[in-house]
């Protein structure tokens, strides 16, 4: 992983070392299999340099697609893992805005240009690429909880970057805290939160750009932005699921009205005041 990763984990220090080192076997051979930078990855050579329109997968990744696709969905489509062939596409095109990029490869773009069944994956458009970015790091966070729990770790928190995901209590028997980064200088923050059995990640326009023509902007690649949101924390059961959603949210905030239910979100605004419902962040801005 290109960012830090901690644990800190309460139980047996037997049990503790034998976790800490499986967690980091199972997350490097993670981010080897769907590195979508490097060419020799297991997606790229599996999927994203596919000869046919169909490819049989592994259960691993079956799982973690089926996943995506059903969150995706209820983000209506603006989590969408076939930016990669955006990307790809800027590329081999450094001249391409992304208003163009789009309008390009519109046909080879959403969900509607891959589908699963079982460990079948089908694409409708043989240029239709997959970045796995918002989603690997995230599952891994989701798998090395899952692994400590299996080893008996009774108590913990993991952080890969700002993915977070807590089970149980620390030592003294309370609650694990988190900072909220301020978006604007990172070396401060903007609230304090307590987890419990808990997960939480944050997306933002202001850590990465996407670079492509003329066209400097967000990391977060989509048609529509909105410039006033500089992040969007998300809490859920899973990080994966507060993955998807802090990146769907900080494009289309409108979206908690339909996944309030589903998620808890904390939005931080240019004036670093902190929303948590798009009423008050529309009133705010």
């Amino acid at each position: 992983m290109t960012v830090s990763c901690q644990l800190l984990l309460v139980g047996d220090e037997k049990k503790l070392l034998v976790a800490a080192e499986k967690v980091k076997q199972q997350t490097l051979a993670l981010e080897k299999k769907y590195n979508f930078y490097a060419a020799d990855s297991w997606l790229n050579s599996h999927i994203n340099n596919r000869d046919l329109s169909q490819v049989l997968i592994d259960v691993q990744t079956a799982q973690i697609l089926e996943q995506v696709r059903a969150l995706s969905q209820t983000t209506k489509g603006i989590f969408d893992i076939t930016v990669g062939t955006l990307k790809q596409a800027a590329k081999i095109n450094k001249t391409l805005d992304l208003k163009q990029l789009y309008a390009q490869n519109h046909n080879a773009i959403g969900l509607e240009a891959w589908s699963l069944s079982q460990r079948v994956l089908t694409f409708s458009h043989p240029n239709t690429q997959f970045d796995l970015g918002g989603v690997v790091k995230e599952y891994a966070v989701d798998q090395a909880m899952l692994l400590c729990r299996r080893i008996g770790v009774k108590a913990g928190l993991i952080n890969f970057g700002g993915d977070i995901i807590t089970w149980g209590n620390k030592a003294d028997g309370s609650n694990f805290r988190i900072a909220l980064k301020n978006p604007v200088d990172a070396t401060k923050i903007c609230a304090s939160l307590a987890l419990n059995n808990q997960a939480l990640a944050t997306s933002g326009h202001y850590e990465r750009q996407f670079l492509c023509g003329s066209y400097i902007g967000s990391h977060i690649i989509s048609p529509v932005t909105t410039p006033d949101v500089l992040s969007v924390s998300v809490i859920s059961n899973s990080v994966l699921k507060s993955g998807i959603y802090s990146t769907a949210l900080s494009v289309a905030p409108q979206l908690i009205h339909i996944s309030q239910n589903q998620v808890t979100a904390l939005f931080i605004d240019r004036a670093l005041n902190i929303h948590r419902d798009t009423q008050i962040l529309a009133s705010a801005l």
